[in-house]
């Protein structure tokens, strides 16, 4: 099973873990996208549109991890769920989070596997 990632969050943090974990693990083949002052809703909905159409039409399973619960990215999220865009979704986007998925998501064969192991290491 592909996995494609996206990682949200407001400012750059979600491409600075991005690049972080790609001085660990390589280049990823994701997208970080983060919600600045200068950016509109509309723009950000927009980038989040078009980075999950691109991961969709490469990869068996998207997934968005969002920095924090009820912020505008997981906002946008949400309402990427809600018009049909299928993924799994997590808050909590933080450095051993990402590593752990980007690192293991080759061996994961399925959503749930996936979830378990978001839920693990979160827990970690």
């Amino acid at each position: 099973m592909r996995i494609g990632v996206i990682l949200a969050s407001h400012g750059e943090f979600a491409r600075a873990a991005l690049g972080a974990v790609e001085m660990i693990a390589g280049k990823q083949g994701d997208v970080a996208l983060g919600l600045t002052a200068e950016k509109s809703l509309e723009t950000f909905e927009a980038e989040m549109r078009e980075a999950y159409e691109a991961l969709n039409a490469e990869c068996d399973l998207v997934v968005t991890l969002c920095d924090i619960y009820g912020g505008t990215p997981f906002n946008v999220t949400t309402r990427a769920l809600l018009n049909g865009m299928d993924m799994v979704a997590y808050t909590g986007l933080s450095m051993p989070v990402v590593v752990e998925l980007l690192l293991t998501r080759d061996g994961l064969e399925s959503a749930d596997a996936v979830r378990a192991q978001i839920t693990a290491a979160h827990a970690g």
